[in-house]
């Protein structure tokens, strides 16, 4: 059978405190997780499948909102082909808040559009922070922002984490523990592995 081929950024697994049953430590760049959205359009349980027996993705992290209006119309779909594959189901938020308390008000978004999305109570529903509205913010409002998003996550049961650029991690905002976005050019030697993921290119294609 011959699949679509799709654009799909590839992550390495959540580590540490975020794991799920998978290696403690990357080697290099590892294809353990795909990060899916409506960008990459209707997923299949083939597509997912085929990840996992040939390409060794054990994980999928798929948006389900953004601000507080938009829940990406994909998410139900991609996560019940993904469970059905077999994949781990984990969830990101595209953060565009500026203040604790519009923080907290997409949090309690996003925990909705994850619940109505199938997202399980105990996966990952991380914030994507990258936005030009955090940009413009100061380092101590993108951290606290942070802070009062994830503990809205928790207190509904979902696990959390900061997704944001390498560049931003301790400039725009602190990162204790996070998701990193950094696209070398050489992906032989480990990078970020103080973190929960690393997210090393953005245009893998599958068959």
């Amino acid at each position: 059978m011959k699949f679509k081929t799709k654009l799909i950024t590839l992550v390495v697994a959540f580590l540490a405190a975020i794991s799920f049953a998978l290696p403690s430590q990357v080697n290099a760049a590892n294809t353990d997780m795909v990060d899916t959205s409506n960008n990459n359009g209707l997923m299949t349980y083939d597509n997912y499948y085929d990840m996992l027996v040939h390409y060794g993705v054990k994980a999928v992290v798929q948006k389900v909102s953004e601000g507080t209006t938009y829940v990406d119309p994909t998410a139900k779909y991609n996560l019940a082909s993904a469970k059905q594959a077999g994949l781990y189901l984990n969830g990101y938020h595209f953060a565009r808040y500026t203040t604790v308390e519009g923080a907290r008000a997409e949090a309690r978004f996003a925990v909705a559009a994850a619940q109505s999305a199938g997202l399980p109570i105990g996966a990952v529903l991380a914030t994507d922070v990258e936005a030009s509205e955090q940009a413009n913010n100061s380092y101590a409002a993108n951290t606290a922002n942070n802070k009062a998003f994830m503990e809205v996550v928790q207190a509904a049961g979902y696990r959390s984490t900061i997704y944001t650029m390498g560049s931003w991690v301790g400039t725009k905002m602190s990162v204790d523990k996070g998701w990193i976005a950094d696209y070398p050019y050489n992906t032989s030697r480990d990078r970020y592995t103080s973190h929960h993921a690393w997210q090393f290119r953005s245009d893998q294609q599958f068959a």
